[in-house]
């Protein structure tokens, strides 16, 4: 008998295509707003504007200019060269560019007089005091994403530029930054060790790969291999793609509570028009009748949550993790969750408008808590134990172990699911003695 009701309630829902748009349509939409936000729509590459960086010159000397070529031969950072210090801040004040770096007059002298320790023990040495040791000053926009990892690129590059100028000055580590060029004989029959450490004298690059290939004597191999396209290649598709392994998963969860509107619309429908009456007078008991109204929700649900991942794939690039078998029982778990509680909804509100308040807030709301809008690392530790009261947090860390680790964790996903089970069955036994208990169905 419920099969009945289940064909009969898919066949309304395929009728209408208002719940497919809010099922499939919409969380595509968002996806691909958020996915265009970050330069990464439909393509494997970044296409992120690079971070802004202006510099101002004050060094006439030897290491300053040295310093801004490092800089400006950097792909992944948009350099613009101001003609003072006072410019380059104006430029951050103004927010034309993302930070400034200011190069005092004295840094050349500065660093001549480093020693090997100030650069391997930087916090007890001379620059325990920060770049203004060295007469350097950096400024950061204020409210700029990632600023911090923005100013470790930024000392990284000094470092690369800096290390290389030290070492050649002290007796100990002096042959390990001397250029094969300078003695091409000399070089030859050294140990492996001296062939290693040759490459950071190429201070405009600093791929450690080029020591491997290449041989102390020859330079050819090691300058094509720190080429800058080569690490650019192999680090923008996976980036590319991670954005997504946030995104899809999100919003899918999301979305898939989504239904418990659908769903309590559908039982107004079925009370206004007298359906559910007659079906309580039916030889059909309240689990055969609560079993029929939820089946078709939860079908497409679980082809709601198909079909989003596999759109990930298709146009976003998406992994779908080292195993993906393990998606399938997290979808089915995922949507019996939300089916579940959309029949508990749906013996709860008693009219559209309370629909469209109680399910549309509860949907939202807990979709914040959960870490559907952003990833759950972010969230403070007190809301991510928090968020552990909710079904979507379990659906997001179970999608998270199966896309995101190397080898998935088959306990963390099995916990997952068990845990959205008992949601499952919880919501649905709180729908069962409400649905039970109503005096006028």
């Amino acid at each position: 008998m419920f099969w009945l009701m289940t064909i009969k309630d898919l066949k309304l829902l395929l009728k209408d295509r208002r719940p497919l748009v809010t099922l499939l349509v919409l969380p595509m939409v968002f996806i691909a707003i958020v996915g265009m936000s970050t330069g990464q729509l439909l393509t494997g590459g970044d296409t992120r504007k690079a971070p802004r960086l202006a510099i101002s010159n004050a060094d006439t000397s030897e290491y300053g200019p040295q310093l801004v070529e490092r800089y400006k031969s950097q792909k992944s950072l948009d350099v613009h060269l101001a003609k003072d210090a006072s410019e380059a801040q104006s430029l951050v004040d103004l927010g034309r560019v993302d930070a400034a770096l200011m190069i005092g007059p004295d840094f050349t002298t500065l660093i001549d007089e480093l020693g090997l320790k100030d650069v391997l023990d930087p916090d007890h040495g001379r620059l325990s005091t920060g770049l203004s040791a060295i007469d350097l000053s950096l400024d950061i926009r204020p409210g700029l994403v990632d600023a911090e990892m923005f100013r470790a690129a930024i000392l990284s590059d000094l470092l690369k530029v800096i290390a290389p100028i030290v070492g050649k000055r002290n007796a100990l580590t002096r042959r390990f930054f001397t250029p094969a060029a300078e003695s091409p004989g000399a070089e030859n029959p050294d140990t492996e060790p001296s062939g290693e450490e040759t490459p950071p004298v190429n201070e405009a690059t600093s791929a450690e790969p080029s020591s491997e290939t290449g041989s102390p004597g020859s330079n050819t191999p090691a300058k094509t291999d720190t080429a800058e396209p080569a690490p650019k290649k192999a680090t923008t598709g996976p980036s590319a793609s991670n954005v997504y392994l946030i995104l899809v998963p999100g919003f899918t969860v999301m979305f898939v509570f989504f239904v418990v509107n659908i769903m309590a619309r559908s039982f107004l429908a079925e009370r206004d028009r007298g359906t559910l009456d007659r079906l309580r007078i039916a030889p059909v008991s309240i689990v055969g009748i609560l079993l029929g109204k939820t089946l078709p929700f939860f079908l497409v649900s679980v082809l709601q949550v198909t079909l989003l991942f596999v759109a990930g794939k298709l146009f976003f690039q998406m992994s779908w993790g080292p195993d993906p078998v393990w998606l399938i029982p997290m979808m089915l778990c995922t949507s019996l969750a939300a089916t579940s509680l959309g029949l508990l909804l749906a013996t709860i509100v008693q009219t559209d408008q309370q629909v469209a308040a109680y399910g549309t807030s509860l949907v939202i709301l807990l979709a914040a808590i959960s870490g559907c809008f952003m990833p759950r690392d972010w969230l403070p530790p007190m809301m991510q134990s928090i968020s552990l009261a909710t079904p979507h947090a379990w659906s997001l860390i179970g999608f998270d172990v199966i896309l995101t680790r190397r080898v998935v964790d088959a306990a963390a996903v099995l916990r997952s699911c068990g845990v959205l089970m008992c949601f499952s069955l919880s919501f649905f036994t709180l729908g069962y003695f409400r649905f039970r208990g109503m005096t006028r169905v």
